[in-house]
């Protein structure tokens, strides 16, 4: 699967967690000089982009190369192969990606889901740093905490707070610094030099997971779970293909509403299962509704999955058919709720997300019948 399509992906979820209300959209083959100045957020999504010059709001980005060489005011919210940051960025940076490689100055808080981070030495985090990574090098200098997972993390910079991680392998080195507690959690102790950390290290000794024992069983469930999904998908659109259509076309129309009333219909659907349950009579019922919640908690990624997938496409500048849509759709979408720590907070955004878009043209359709006296 190209990796094009992951990243248009993590580029068009983050929109959807990030709305704005108006930006400057860079066409492919328009560039940012030193000397450009935005006066407004920038959304830019290319093989490679570098942005330059100063960007008075935030960034929201794509492409196999993303390196931010200029100043940015606001957030930068980064989908790429690898991501390159040399310059200023003045609030949050937040990166799906490959690599990442911090080589400049972030003001606040650096969010990240990669295979490989590194903050190399002359690197400022003003802020905290959430990651889960294969590999994290943490040379720089972090001002808050650090929190997250990792299969191997090398720690030789300054931290200014506590860091609690889970991991499969922890090197620190003489030259680091932590002000606060050092909290781990791996199936081996660390050799932790003396003074480097300020305040109490506290390791918990971790089993070897059955994942790490069992990758190639759990690459091959992975796989058998999204053929799964998919083949429901394919039947749903095979019967109902308009309404699958127009389900997915509402869920980029209000996101943030969307994911309330998903939200708030999830938690109608357990509480009232559990309140029939109270009642012998009412048992029955309760089962039927548990079931439904359940039902539509698990298929609601299918929409998701087709509308994301139709944008991939019309980002790639190709042509593609619903089957086309709901296949690289729900590919990306595994593959994005599957990384670690931000993966579940996805998988509920984008579960929440669909049920409210369903919800909403439902009732649309509904209204749409009894206007035509048709119910």
């Amino acid at each position: 699967m190209s990796i094009r399509i992951y990243l248009h992906l993590i580029i068009v979820l983050l929109i959807l967690i990030n709305p704005v209300s108006a930006f400057k959209v860079l066409e492919p083959g328009e560039h940012m000089d030193p000397n450009t100045v935005i006066e407004d957020d920038l959304y830019v999504c290319e093989d490679t982009v570098i942005i330059k010059g100063v960007v008075l709001g935030d960034v929201l980005a794509c492409g196999g190369l993303v390196e931010i060489s200029g100043n940015v005011t606001g957030d930068v919210m980064v989908g790429a192969g690898s991501v390159i940051i040399n310059g200023f960025v003045g609030d949050d940076v937040r990166v799906g990606a490959g690599t990442l490689i911090v080589n400049g100055v972030v003001g606040d808080d650096l969010v990240a889901g990669v295979g490989t981070m590194i903050i190399a030495d002359n690197a400022e985090i003003g802020g905290d740093v959430v990651a889960g990574s294969g590999q994290m090098e943490l040379k720089g200098n972090i001002g808050g905490n650090i929190t997250g997972g990792a299969g191997v993390v090398t720690l030789s910079g300054n931290v200014g707070g506590d860091v609690e991680l889970d991991v499969g392998e922890l090197n620190v080195l003489p030259g680091a610094s932590i002000k606060g507690n050092l909290t781990y959690t791996g199936p081996n102790k660390a050799a932790i030099p003396a003074g480097v950390v300020g305040k109490d290290v506290l390791f918990t000794e971790r089993p070897k997971r059955e994942d790490e024992r069992f990758g190639a069983s759990s690459i091959i469930w992975w796989f058998i779970r999204y053929l799964f999904l998919l083949v429901i998908g394919l039947l749903v659109l095979a019967v109902f293909p308009n309404r699958a259509a127009a389900i997915a076309q509402s869920i980029p129309e209000n996101p943030l509403k969307n994911i309330a009333i998903g939200f708030l219909l999830a938690v109608a659907g357990f509480v009232g299962s559990i309140l029939l349950f109270i009642t012998v009579i009412g048992i029955p019922l309760g089962l039927i509704l548990l079931f439904m919640t359940f039902f539509v908690l698990y298929i609601a990624r299918l929409f998701f999955g087709l509308w994301l997938g139709r944008i991939i496409f019309s980002r790639l500048g190709r042509e593609s058919k619903p089957w086309m849509d709901m296949v690289v759709g729900l590919f990306v979408l595994f593959i994005l709720t599957s990384l670690p720590w931000i993966g579940f907070l996805i998988y509920l955004l984008v579960t929440f997300v669909a049920i409210g878009g369903l919800f909403i043209e439902e009732k649309r359709f509904y209204n749409e019948l009894k206007g035509k006296d048709m119910l």
